[in-house]
């Protein structure tokens, strides 16, 4: 195509050569103004990617000095003690007490114990002891035995 025959389907189209210019002006100030936001958030990243670091870092100097008493697990059943795998997480269970246990912590113990457990089998027999009303379930995941009247 030829600058002349350009010209003419730029004027047909109901385009001045002004209008066109203008438009590319307002686009390349658009990019240097999202470049500049780009590079802001860039640099807000980075600082609350240090914040979170450094509270990452507080909270384990804080996990090992005060020993994090509360969310102490209990000590594993000994599996000679424990009939099967639903009696020892039922176990585990009343000795969690009112800090409650997670599945995973129950997998992690009996799998440390001997005990085949498949992944979902603790959420299962969970799921099954709250339907019964033997347990309950809290927001953030833990679960409770609760006391039969």
């Amino acid at each position: 195509m030829t600058t002349s025959t350009l010209r003419l389907y730029i004027l047909s189209m109901g385009f001045s050569y002004k209008t066109l210019e203008q438009k590319s002006r307002f686009h390349q100030d658009r990019i240097k103004d999202l470049e500049k936001r780009i590079e802001y958030h860039k640099e807000r990243k980075a600082e609350w990617d240090r914040i979170l670091s450094e509270i990452q870092k507080l909270n384990r100097i804080e996990q090992l000095v005060m020993g994090s008493k509360k969310g102490e697990t209990p000590q594993p059943v000994k599996a000679a003690e424990v009939k099967g795998r639903n009696e020892f997480a039922r176990q585990l269970l009343e000795k969690r007490g009112e800090h409650g246990i997670t599945p995973g912590e129950v997998r992690a113990m009996a799998n440390a114990q001997g005990f085949p457990v498949p992944t979902n089998y603790p959420y299962k027999m969970f799921s099954l002891m709250v339907k019964r009303g033997d347990a309950r379930k809290d927001k953030a995941g833990f679960y409770y035995l609760t006391e039969k009247k």
